[in-house]
């Protein structure tokens, strides 16, 4: 990743790239980042968490417990409002 970046660095520098080339590269590589953070983030919500921090986020009511279970649906989770 970083050597990309460095790359596109160089380009811009020496001149060899045109400002619509620049934009274009910085545009995809920023989405397929943004991809990938938010892939990232939905495996910690629904994977990652502790149960207990899960349980205090969602299980404060019922409709946030079924918030959880319809984001994290085929997951695995369990019920996270307290008994």
């Amino acid at each position: 990743m970083r050597t990309a970046w460095i790359g596109l660095l160089m380009v811009l520098v020496s001149g060899c790239a045109s400002v619509d080339v620049a934009k274009k590269a910085v545009a995809l590589k920023g989405a397929a980042l943004s991809d990938s953070a938010l892939v990232d983030a939905v495996w910690w919500t629904c994977q990652g968490s502790p149960v207990g921090a899960v349980k205090r986020m969602y299980g404060v009511s019922a409709d946030r417990a079924d918030l959880y279970k319809e984001f994290c649906q085929g997951s695995g989770t369990a019920n996270v409002i307290g008994e």
